[in-house]
């Protein structure tokens, strides 16, 4: 470095200037010159101190540089692992997903069929269980793999907000609303990308079909009640759910009423 080896002439220029003094001035002379020389040698001194400091001064920016490029380093090794973790996350989901029903061929399919609810007509009209139950399970063959669908994405994203140390993520939402909120930040990224298209529209919808979506699990356990199952159930857990489902604002199927 420059100022290293300005420091070393300037130590060289002064033993030297005090090896001449000594050799050819009188003694006079040369206490005079000492004291001038002892003074160099001092401010020296001080000259080589702060060039010691400024020379670690310049270490620790060079190891601070190191640091933060080693940092990005193992934040951007997290970061892809993270993705690979999310893949198998999401490729699990989508199989389990496609299983629920066997119609099924694509998560394409799903769009189209969720949006066809017609089975809630029966669940939240009919006082007749059977038919009740009936309505349920040809809802239940769209809605299980909507469910199973957000589930996954959920907890690919979770996967990756952590590694990438993302901040001000409610991870207590529930999975079709937690999707509909930070999809945004995901649709971008590798192995996420493939799952936007059937997950926007549907997250949006199931938040839009919640009070509805509800009243099918209520009306499901009345109509296992009505069937003579009531020893079965936790009857007073049920009314409270109904209690619940009523001070929101939420439709309540025909069938739970009175129970």
């Amino acid at each position: 470095m420059p100022h290293k080896w300005i420091l070393i002439a300037l130590s060289a220029l002064v033993a030297l200037a005090t090896g001449v003094a000594t050799t050819f001035l009188s003694d006079t002379k040369l206490s005079a010159i000492g004291t001038i020389i002892a003074a160099a040698g001092s401010l020296l001194a001080v000259i080589w101190f702060a060039g010691s400091l400024w020379y670690q001064s310049q270490q620790l920016v060079e190891q601070r540089a190191q640091f933060l490029e080693e940092f990005k380093h193992l934040r951007e090794d997290g970061r892809r692992n993270a993705l690979l973790v999310a893949r198998d996350i999401l490729r699990d989901a989508e199989a389990k997903a496609l299983a629920f029903n066997p119609r099924m061929s694509s998560l394409s399919e799903l769009i189209p069929l969720y949006l066809h609810f017609s089975e809630f007509k029966d669940i939240m009209e009919s006082e007749d269980p059977n038919r009740v139950q009936l309505a349920v399970e040809g809802w239940m063959r769209k809605e299980g793999p909507a469910v199973t669908l957000m589930r996954g994405l959920k907890s690919a994203a979770e996967v990756y907000f952590s590694a990438v140390g993302k901040r001000d993520v409610d991870y207590s939402k529930e999975p079709d609303e937690f999707v509909f909120i930070y999809g945004p930040h995901l649709w971008t990224l590798p192995f996420f990308q493939a799952f936007q298209s059937p997950a926007v529209m549907l997250a949006e919808f199931m938040v839009r079909l919640e009070p509805g979506r509800k009243s099918v699990v209520l009306a499901s356990l009345a109509a296992m009640a009505r069937l003579g199952n009531k020893k079965l159930l936790k009857m007073e857990s049920i009314r409270e759910d109904i209690r619940v489902h009523v001070a929101k604002g939420y439709p309540l199927p025909k069938i739970a009423e009175g129970l």
